[in-house]
């Protein structure tokens, strides 16, 4: 093809056409450039879908990200609300029980609730050169989800801690200084062999205290997970359309 073109220009040549030879390379850069585009296009085109086809793999991994934190959540949540019948049951039963049902009772709400998003799918996804690819919808959803609840979330290290934490280390501390033996390994509870201590600790105010304060944390924190599973269920929804449409 590159001979058959420099022949022309060298018979435009030979001949005098200068003018005619003129037109002809102009045209002849001409299609030069226009098939350099078709070719930049033609790649950019198979480009774009690797990258669609990269993002869609990386999304199907943040769904199974997004359903391991619904269960998480769903599991938080139905403990959060049994939370406040364990605190309840000691306030207002503690007196009537045994030393070993009470201390059982106590063990249930000397416990630590957190949430941390599963991000690694995440993660891939905005390192991805192409996100600009997928909608707006869907990343601005996943951005707030991540940016609240991800491991690398803004949320200060003072409230990293956790509502629950906070409650436990206050009961645990009390604990202590009450008497009881604590396990270091899984901060769990041993019994006094005092009952009558026990039954004291009961009814001391400061004790009370702590319970509901501890009532009125997990409720706090129970809202924040019940927001969160709302969030990982509309990502779903969105991750799912997204998927379905761009088949």
């Amino acid at each position: 093809m590159i001979k058959f073109f420099r022949k022309i220009r060298q018979n435009l040549l030979s001949e005098g056409k200068t003018g005619k030879y003129f037109k002809y390379a102009i045209g002849e850069i001409i299609l030069v450039v226009i098939g350099i585009l078709i070719a930049l296009s033609i790649n950019n085109w198979n480009q774009n879908i690797t990258y669609k086809n990269e993002l869609q793999q990386i999304l199907k991994e943040v769904q199974i990200d997004l359903n391991k934190d619904l269960l998480r959540l769903n599991s938080d949540i139905s403990y959060a609300k049994k939370f406040k019948n364990y605190v309840d049951n000691v306030l207002n039963n503690g007196n009537t029980m045994t030393s070993d049902s009470l201390l059982k009772a106590i063990r249930k709400v000397h416990g630590i609730q957190s949430f941390v998003a599963k991000d690694i799918g995440y993660n891939k996804m905005v390192n991805h050169p192409r996100t600009d690819i997928l909608s707006d919808s869907l990343t601005t959803n996943l951005t707030y989800y991540y940016y609240n609840y991800g491991s690398q979330s803004k949320i200060s290290d003072t409230r990293k801690e956790t509502l629950s934490g906070y409650s436990m280390n206050k009961l645990r501390d009390y604990l202590i200084e009450y008497g009881f033996p604590i396990e270091n390994k899984q901060a769990g509870i041993k019994g006094l062999n005092d009952s009558l201590s026990l039954k004291r600790m009961i009814n001391d105010i400061k004790f009370i205290g702590i319970l509901r304060n501890a009532k009125w944390n997990r409720n706090v924190q129970l809202s924040g997970f019940i927001r969160a599973r709302k969030t990982v269920e509309q990502n779903l929804d969105i991750i799912d359309s997204y998927l379905t449409n761009s088949d």
